[in-house]
């Protein structure tokens, strides 16, 4: 496990954290840490913790979720990348993580490329376009996808219920398929809830075709949605960028106002006609 030459050995310690996913507190951990190199390699989980703000077993259960048995086997690793790198002189700046993370969102969105010219989007834009009303449903960390995507598609599409309340979910999906829904659109970014899953199992009982949107295709629900879509994130953050998510999201709706394009015409300049009433002049 040494690192690369060439790099510094925090570079190794980056990646790592990047091929696993970390919670928001273990990835704060590891930010802290990447400020302590070298120093970290040969620190012990108490002196650790106490560095970073945070309880001892919080420190292994981190070496765990990075894939070690143990934090031993982790700080072996760590000195391991530490002796046979350079060692840097500096401490990592903030802004060195929002950089790699806009190098990550580029690598997603080249990789979208490939799910916005599948089948799978000629499918999943079928079934969405369809279906009067359009349910969309997004919770939690995935509330805001839902919440962008609801918003516009109530411009071109004739009726658009948007659930974001993981305990009115069941209710939500009940009442859509009594009005004829014939299609929901989900949004399961992790970490995934129970009630998203919940939703699309439910959605799928009472007759509709479920398009799901996820960050891998690889999700342990994968088998229960009629439609996956997957939207990787950038997980090199404290918080994960769903910047992949929001452009396959104003795909769908571009796609979706092309099935249509008179209906489309004559909704956005009904609401055109009433942007006079809300917009602030310029």
């Amino acid at each position: 496990m040494s690192s690369s030459e060439g790099r510094a050995p925090e570079d190794w310690l980056v990646d790592l954290a990047r091929q696993h996913r970390l919670s928001p507190a273990q990835r704060q951990i590891v930010q802290r840490m990447l400020r302590m190199f070298p120093e970290v390699a040969f620190l012990s989980t108490s002196e650790i913790a106490e560095l970073t703000g945070v309880s001892q077993p919080t420190v292994t259960r981190l070496a765990t979720a990075l894939g070690f048995a143990g934090f031993g086997e982790f700080r072996a690793a760590l000195r391991e990348a530490v002796i046979s790198g350079v060692p840097s002189q500096r401490a990592p700046e903030r802004h060195d993580a929002g950089a790699a993370a806009i190098e990550q969102e580029r690598e997603n969105l080249a990789g979208l490329r490939r799910v916005v010219a599948g089948d799978a989007m000629t499918d999943a834009v079928r079934l969405l376009a369809g279906s009067t009303p359009l349910g969309v449903i997004g919770l939690r960390a995935s509330a805001a996808l839902a919440g962008y995507f609801g918003y516009f598609a109530r411009r071109i599409l004739p009726s658009v219920e948007v659930c974001t309340n993981g305990a009115t979910v069941p209710d939500t999906v009940l009442q859509l398929s009594r009005r004829d829904a014939t299609a929901m659109l989900i949004f399961a970014m992790p970490r995934y809830p129970a009630a998203t899953v919940a939703a699309i199992r439910l959605s799928r009982r009472l007759g509709m075709s479920t398009v799901v949107v996820a960050d891998t295709p690889l999700v342990p629900f994968a088998g229960e949605a009629d439609v996956l879509l997957a939207a990787p994130v950038a997980t090199g953050l404290v918080f994960d960028s769903h910047a992949a998510a929001v452009v396959l999201s104003a795909g769908l709706l571009d796609a979706i106002a092309a099935v249509d394009p008179q209906r489309t015409q004559e909704r956005l300049e009904a609401h055109e006609s009433l942007v006079d009433d809300w917009v602030h002049p310029a």
